[in-house]
């Protein structure tokens, strides 16, 4: 059995908070946020831990490919919207708009769509914003329109063929940085 990334388990909170907005916009919708840089104490915590949170993002994939958030600290963010999402998501086609206060019995199907955008600068006018990276995520249309999205991906684009064997974007669990 694999554990949770150590550092996707910080982002829980944020990732659900996220997640709750999501939910709420009409689905097809981008809500947008912004990725702060980890702080002097995270970036302690992991250096305890061996792990580099501003190095980059190396996701281990059979193919090389993924997203790139660009660090290790933005994957953590990902991941962690993935796993809130998956166990904690709505049902589909329930028109459910929250999250879940408990764990689902089985992985939800409705599929969240995340996108990295430019590096930003903090702000200090008016508002303080950290420094960090944009991201753009949504509800992505599911039902007929989605598998003719995913049947119409190669090898290297999936994280599953066709026929339920490891695409190109499946995870190689021996290559991270936790256990």
């Amino acid at each position: 059995m694999y554990e949770r990334d150590p550092v996707s388990v910080l982002w829980d909170r944020g990732a659900r908070e996220m997640l709750t907005r999501v939910y709420a916009a009409r689905r097809g919708q981008w809500v947008m946020t912004r990725v702060a840089d980890p702080t002097p104490r995270h970036l302690l915590w992991a250096k305890l831990h061996g792990i580099d949170l501003d190095g980059p993002d190396n996701a281990a994939t059979l193919s090389g490919k993924h997203i790139n958030a660009h660090t290790r600290w933005g994957r953590a963010y990902m991941r962690s919207l993935w796993y809130q999402h998956r166990q904690y998501g709505p049902e589909p086609g329930r028109g459910a708009r929250g999250i879940r206060g408990t764990r689902r019995m089985t992985p939800t199907s409705v599929p969240l769509q995340i996108e990295w955008g430019r590096r930003l600068p903090g702000s200090t006018t008016g508002r303080v914003l950290p420094a960090g990276r944009a991201v753009r995520i949504r509800i992505a249309y599911g039902g007929k329109t989605a598998r003719r999205v995913v049947e119409g991906k190669g090898f290297l684009d999936r994280i599953y063929t066709h026929d339920g064997g490891q695409g190109g974007r499946f995870s190689i669990a021996e290559d991270r940085d936790w256990g």
